[in-house]
């Protein structure tokens, strides 16, 4: 079973930037944000995230990065993990479009 988890992220890494989801910064902090308060208890006093555009640094990479996290009164640890791994999947599946 690993080694198919391993084939279906290796798979979804090759995705080509042309596929990717086109959404508002706003809407794709609100997703990130609600995803991390429903991926742990601990994280469910989340505040929010900012999200700024940049320069993709390769061609075909993600066009926007994590400015900053207002944890409020969050676990910073966990929400810090939920975010690092959301942040690395939504990458590869959107890009800001304003």
């Amino acid at each position: 079973m690993k080694d198919e988890r391993r084939e279906m992220s290796t798979k979804s890494k090759k995705q080509p930037a042309g596929n990717r989801t086109s959404m508002t910064r706003a809407a794709l902090e609100l997703a990130i944000a609600e995803a991390v308060r429903t991926s742990n208890p601990e994280c469910s006093a989340l505040i929010g995230i900012i999200v700024e555009r940049v320069v993709p640094k390769t061609p075909g990479g993600a066009n926007w990065a994590v400015k900053g996290i207002k944890f409020g009164k969050a676990d910073r640890a966990r929400c810090s993990a939920a975010i690092s791994k959301l942040v690395e999947d939504g990458q590869l599946e959107f890009e800001i479009s304003d």
